[in-house]
């Protein structure tokens, strides 16, 4: 009878952990990046890191050993390095995107508490500038209903604008993704098992 008490309370933790929301809020404004987790409903600061307390002493580190460097063979030491390029045009990058966004949606509505993009399309060439800034606002229309499908969002703020007065294109962008802990179980043995060959059937979970 104990251990029958014992087995249903881990299953209980174990369904409350599966249950916690967890997520990362990512964002990028003024040329600044700040990334922080959330855990909860509470955000830890990952970047940028906080100031270092100079009042508190500091440790000592010890010398590292320096390492010799190995000697290449002379056919290596003279050629040059060829840099991969992935060969994407504007089309497939949208199709790439919209399958991602689509194969996330299989795994049940993630919740997203903030979507922020602000995008000024600029540049030397004002024909360019207002080809870029179209195409665009095109992307972002075909990608709302895909959006819209895998995704909850509470907070959202999305505006593009053009300027031929400057030269350079600005882009913020904020995100805050949250998914329960079970979620991640989930895509995680669900991914594992389709590169086994191994069938997996999709249950949606709306958070």
């Amino acid at each position: 009878m104990v251990w029958l008490i014992v087995l249903g309370i881990i299953i209980a933790v174990i369904a409350l952990i599966m249950l916690i929301p967890a997520g990362i809020d990512i964002g990028y404004e003024n040329g600044q990046l700040s990334l922080s987790a959330k855990v909860c409903g509470i955000l830890l600061q990952l970047l940028p890191k906080k100031p270092v307390d100079e009042s508190k002493p500091k440790k000592e580190k010890k010398p590292k050993k320096k390492k010799e460097p190995k000697a290449k063979p002379a056919e290596q030491a003279g050629a040059p390095k060829k840099k991969k390029k992935l060969d994407f045009n504007r089309d497939e990058l949208l199709a790439l995107v919209k399958a991602v966004l689509r194969g996330l949606g299989k795994f049940g509505k993630l919740t997203v508490d903030r979507f922020m993009l602000h995008y000024v399309a600029a540049g030397k060439a004002p024909y360019t500038t207002a080809m870029t800034y179209n195409y665009v606002n095109a992307a972002l229309s075909s990608l709302a209903p895909v959006c819209s499908r895998s995704f909850i969002v509470k907070d959202c703020d999305v505006w593009t604008d053009v300027d031929f007065t400057q030269e350079k294109t600005r882009i913020d962008f904020g995100l805050c993704v949250v998914i329960r802990i079970g979620q991640i179980f989930h895509m995680v043995f669900a991914i594992l098992f389709g590169a086994l060959g191994i069938p997996v059937s999709y249950t949606h979970l709306t958070l």
